[in-house]
């Protein structure tokens, strides 16, 4: 990335510039990519994805420190590479390896989680909390409010049923995929901070009562590129509000957090998600989580499997330093991921890296939804 400016200078890289909006059908056909005629943003000519090419990485720890009366280090100082080609000391992103299967491309919700009615035959715009999580299905569309659970049961193994009712490869977002765009950004800006590089985010705004997030696409107008809106709303290439607006549940991570301790271990897994373990196909992620924790990000843990993971171990930092974003791990017991911050949040505690292991999985409220993925 050196001498390279974010935007322009990345578009030829494929993992970046290969990167576009599309229209998926539920079959995983591209009916249409972004500036096409057939293009549509409201649901009729498919749902609107992201569509991501493979890449390869690789991360070399620079500074390591291990973490007092735990297992595993803190990741002080590193170096982050991408490659759209197979190098030696390269991995694949597990982004793209599915049940041992290599995945060329995987698709990306470009707008957070709305809900198609199905007995109705309609996209329920306005957060009708109506949801049948045997029948209707997460979507990804413009101009509808983010799906909450307001009244309705959205806990993360709900949303989990509305995204996989889409059909087979549809999923709920998963670490593995946030960990590859948080990737791709530290990268072509050089930074951890993306509200300064990107924008604020839709935060510090009143509470309110009910689902106060702001309607899907409004940064329809930047296509396949990154910025902001006056309103608030961010995009990463094609990707709306990677943090900010709600909060988003995030499948494939599993947090339990000790009573007495409150040593934090975290499981990851690649498919097969539930709530509440660490029992295969759950594997630990090879470091311990910051305990106890409400705090700038200070350090990120590092293990030789999950060296593509930005889960925090140490909440010494500022807002602007050395990421900007915020940690909460203040609960004991099983915990579910969510991620992002919500339009209620102070301003300096979303972003790409802000993380929340506070809540229970059977957790629901208005403040927090899902988004959907798709892998072919």
């Amino acid at each position: 990335a050196v001498g390279k400016t974010p935007g322009a200078d990345f578009d030829n890289i494929l993992a970046f510039g290969g990167r576009k909006r599309c229209n998926l059908a539920d079959d995983g056909t591209v009916n249409a990519y972004f500036g096409d005629a057939g293009y549509k943003e409201d649901g009729s000519n498919g749902q609107v994805m992201a569509e991501q090419p493979k890449f390869y990485y690789k991360v070399v720890p620079l500074q390591l420190e291990s973490i007092t009366n735990g297992i595993g280090y803190h990741l002080r100082k590193a170096r982050y590479y991408v490659s759209d080609v197979s190098k030696p000391g390269f991995k694949i992103h597990p982004a793209f390896v599915r049940n041992g299967v290599v995945k060329d491309k995987i698709y990306l919700s470009a707008y957070e989680g709305s809900i198609y009615d199905e007995s109705a035959g309609t996209y329920l715009l306005n957060d009708e909390q109506v949801a049948d999580f045997d029948n209707d299905k997460l979507s990804s569309i413009a101009d509808a409010k983010p799906c909450s659970g307001l009244t309705q049961n959205l806990t993360r193994a709900n949303t989990r049923k509305l995204a996989e009712n889409r059909g087979a490869g549809w999923q709920q977002k998963d670490v593995l995929c946030a960990s590859a765009s948080q990737m791709l950004m530290v990268i072509e800006y050089a930074s951890f901070n993306t509200q300064a590089n990107i924008g604020s985010g839709v935060a510090g705004r009143p509470s309110g009562e009910g689902n106060e997030a702001d309607i899907t696409g409004l940064t329809t107008h930047l296509g396949n590129t990154s910025g902001s809106v006056e309103a608030g709303s961010v995009s990463y290439r094609g990707e709306e509000n990677f943090w900010g607006n709600i909060w988003e549940y995030v499948d494939g991570l599993n947090v339990y957090a000790d009573p007495s301790t409150r040593k934090t271990d975290a499981y990851w897994a690649v498919e097969d998600f539930s709530d509440d373990t660490g029992s295969a196909p759950y594997k630990h992620v090879g470091f311990n989580l910051a305990p106890n924790a409400d705090g700038y990000i200070s350090a990120f843990g590092w293990s030789e499997e999950c060296d593509f993971l930005f889960l925090p171990t140490e909440v010494l930092g500022s807002s602007n330093l050395p990421v900007g974003d915020r940690f909460f791990n203040t609960q004991t017991g099983w915990r579910a991921a969510r991620f992002g911050g919500y339009w209620g949040s102070f301003s300096a505690y979303v972003g790409a890296f802000c993380w929340s292991m506070t809540i229970a999985s059977d957790y629901s409220n208005r403040t927090v939804g899902g988004r959907l993925v798709y892998i072919p």
